[in-house]
Parts: structure tokens; C-alpha cells; sequence
């Protein structure tokens, strides 16, 4: 009913509608797996770093085996330049002498030879020092006035290393010494002299090669302004206490080169005898490198080039594939994504599945395996590279090259169960 004089107001109608409490609904959705998804985006960029801080590691743990590689081949050469800076010293010590000292020298050791007689061995790497058996023995010879009697030459297996009183631990770090119950090496009628040094020392080249020599093979003992030259005419294995080797025999002038066997047991005596021939017989100079042995090596180091380059090219792509990944998740959860309708977000949002994830995982593992390996083959690669030029460099300018054929040619083939003995 209508009273006159007041206007009809009428009330306002709310229709809720059914498709509005579903957009709501979906747009909540849409938030929740957007904020998820911008959750895992960081997640990912916090995997990406944790990727880089591996690389680090990798590249760290790369330095380090590098550094631990190469500590032997370094120390190597570096104690090889120490020996030939201790006989370079010698031969200056020896030309400032004059003619009536070093006659002086070379007849007290020759005296001394004669009142020797026949010595009392004992294994020198078995026993301590033994003590001289003549009260003069450390002053005979001791030309620099440290010990050092001579050196050894013996050009075939690049050593030249100096020749020290006695076979203490000091004297056989630094070179060889020399048994001080023997001879010392003179022209004596009936003399053995007996030179003992390493095999399969860390850091060091001594006789570890000694096993390369053959009968006719000529070295030198340098005693003084004497090139001493001896022609092997004996090679034996024998126990450590077995000395009848090493005694003296009646009118022969005997020198022996003693060290351990096999390499790395040290269980038996590699002994090399040589008689003298005379002055300044030239040595047997060191022979080529086997040409099948330059050729595995570098077949060895042209397949792990070949493998790194395969195995860069897999890591690239995996990369590639990560970067692709990272990306398609910026565009869902990225400031662009605000404007674009809301089927489009909600798809993109749902790209993300179990799969990818999975898929995800193994790339980086994938990638991470084809770093380890390149930097495997990386440093195999240096190290073939390396054994391929001393190879090819046998007779050198560069002691190292040398260094590194003598190294291969006993390491890779005793590895390898061939014996060149």
C-alpha cells in the first residue's frame, strides 16, 4: 500500500553469481601455485650457485691432484739439477788444485788401496753405517772437502750423479755413495770398488734406470783429471747377504754399480760389474726411444683429446638444456606473467612436473660427470703429452725430456708386467 506523500524506495538486489565464486576460487589457486613457483625459482637459483661452488671445488680438487702429479716429475728434475751443480762444483774444485795436490791425492788413495786388502761386506741397505776400516778412509779423496770422491757418468741412462763417502741416509738422498769397506776406484792391479745407490726414491732419478744396461755397455768413474772407463762384463740378482759378488778377484780392476730389485719390493741386489779399460774411453751413448712407445703414448693422448672434446660438448648441452629450463620458469613467475590471462599462468605453473624435476636432477648430475671426467682426461692428456715428447726429444738439450723418457720407459713398462731385465 502506498501513503500518500513519501517516496517509494525501493531495496537493493545482491545476486551472487556462481561463476564469480569460482574465478575467486581459481585466482587463489593461481596465487598459491605462483607463490610455489617463485619458491622453487629460488630454489633454483640457490642450485645454480650451489652448481657454481661445485665447479670451485672441482676446479680446486683439479689444482691439488695436478700439484700432487707433478711433485715427483718436479722433484725429479730438481734433484737432478742439484747433482749436476755438485759435479760441475767437483770439476771446479779439481781444475783450481794444483798438479802436485791432485798427485799427493792420487797417491794416498792408491797407498790406501794397497793396504785395504780384502774387506768385510755388509749389505748397505740392510745394515747401518759400518765404520771405516782404516782410520784416514773419510780423508782419502775428499776433494771439496764434504765427501765427495768422484762421480759416475753413465750416459745411456742419463746419470750422472756424485760419488759420496759411506752409504749413510744423507749421503744416499743426495746422490750415491760409496761402501767404505771397498776399494776406492783407482788404477790398482787388484781393486773392487763397490757404488750403491736408490731405486724407486720419491723425487728422485738415481739408479732407478740401472736395470737398461747390457754387457759390452761402457761407463766412467771420474776420480780427479781420471776418466776411468769400465766395460760391463757382469749383471746378477742377488740376496742382500750374499757379498761373494762383490769380493775382489786376483789382478782385476773391478768397479760395481749396487742398488735394490725389483722396483718397489727391494727384496733382492740389482748388482752391473764393470772391468777397467783405461782413460777416456767413451761412454755407451743413450740409444732411441722405442718407436712403438711413441706411438702408444701419443694414441693415448689423441684418444683422451678426443674424449674431453666429446665430453665438453655433452656438459655444453646439458647446460643449454638447464638454461631453457630456468628460463621457461622466469616467464611463469616473472612480472610478464601478471598480465597474461590466467589459463595461460595455470598451464605454465603446471609444466613443472614429476618428470622435469627428475629430468632436471639427472642433467646436473650428467654435467657434473662430464666435469670430473674432463678433468680426468685433461690431466692423463698432459701426462701422455708429456711422455710423447720425452719419447720423441731422446737425446735433449732439456734434461726434463729425458727425465720423462727414462721414467716411461721403467714406470709405464714395469706397470704394464714387461720387463726390460
Amino acid at each position: 500500500m502506498t501513503v500518500p506523500g513519501h517516496a517509494t524506495t525501493s531495496a537493493p538486489i545482491i545476486v551472487v553469481s556462481g561463476n564469480h565464486s569460482q574465478d575467486t576460487d581459481q585466482q587463489g589457486k593461481a596465487d598459491q601455485e605462483a607463490a610455489t613457483a617463485s619458491k622453487q625459482a629460488k630454489n633454483g637459483g640457490k642450485a645454480s650457485k650451489s652448481g657454481r661452488g661445485f665447479g670451485l671445488l672441482e676446479t680446486l680438487a683439479f689444482l691439488i691432484g695436478l700439484a700432487i702429479f707433478l711433485y715427483p716429475l718436479l722433484a725429479a728434475y730438481v734433484n737432478y739439477s742439484k747433482d749436476s751443480s755438485a759435479v760441475d762444483n767437483y770439476d771446479q774444485i779439481v781444475d783450481a788444485l794444483s798438479p802436485a795436490q791432485r798427485r799427493a791425492m792420487w797417491r794416498d788413495a792408491k797407498k790406501y788401496d794397497e793396504e785395504l786388502g780384502k774387506p768385510t761386506l755388509r749389505d748397505p741397505f740392510k745394515y747401518k753405517e759400518v765404520k771405516e776400516p782404516l782410520g784416514r778412509y773419510y780423508k782419502i779423496l775428499n776433494v771439496d772437502g764434504k765427501g765427495m770422491m768422484a762421480y759416475v757418468e753413465i750416459p745411456k741412462i742419463n746419470v750422472k750423479l756424485p760419488v759420496r763417502h759411506g752409504t749413510s741416509d744423507e749421503v744416499l738422498k743426495d746422490g750415491t755413495g760409496h761402501i767404505a769397506t771397498t776399494h776406492v776406484p783407482t788404477d790398482n792391479r787388484t781393486i773392487h770398488s763397490v757404488i750403491t745407490g736408490h731405486t724407486g726414491e720419491v723425487g728422485y732419478m738415481l739408479f732407478d734406470n740401472l736395470t737398461q744396461l747390457r754387457k759390452g755397455d761402457v761407463f766412467q768413474i771420474r776420480v780427479l783429471k781420471r776418466h776411468m772407463s769400465y766395460k760391463v762384463d757382469q749383471i746378477k740378482i742377488i740376496l742382500p747377504t750374499d757379498v761373494s759378488a762383490l769380493q775382489p778377484v786376483q789382478n782385476s780392476n773391478y768397479v760395481t754399480l749396487l742398488t735394490c730389485y725389483p722396483y718397489g719390493v727391494n727384496s733382492h741386489r740389482l748388482i752391473v760389474r764393470g772391468h777397467y779399460i783405461g782413460d777416456d774411453v767413451p761412454p755407451t751413448q743413450p740409444e732411441g726411444a722405442p718407436i712403438y712407445m711413441v706411438w702408444v703414448l701419443l694414441a693415448l693422448f689423441l684418444a683422451c683429446l678426443v674424449g674431453w672434446y666429446l665430453l665438453s660438448r655433452r656438459r655444453r648441452n646439458c647446460r643449454h638444456e638447464l638454461e631453457q629450463m630456468e628460463h621457461l620458469e622466469s616467464r611463469a613467475t616473472g612480472p610478464g606473467a601478471m598480465g597474461e590471462p590466467l589459463a595461460t599462468i595455470m598451464v605454465s605453473h603446471e609444466q613443472e612436473t614429476r618428470s622435469e624435476a627428475t629430468r632436471r636432477r639427472r642433467l646436473i648430475k650428467t654435467r657434473r660427470i662430464c666435469s670430473a671426467l674432463m678433468w680426468l682426461l685433461a690431466v692423463l692428456g698432459l701426462f701422455f703429452a708429456w711422455g710423447t715428447v720425452g719419447m720423441m726429444m731422446r737425446i735433449s738439450l732439456l734434461p726434463v725430456f729425458d727425465l720423462g723418457y727414462h721414467w716411461f720407459d721403467t714406470h709405464l713398462l714395469y706397470f704394464f708386467g714387461i720387463s726390460k731385465f
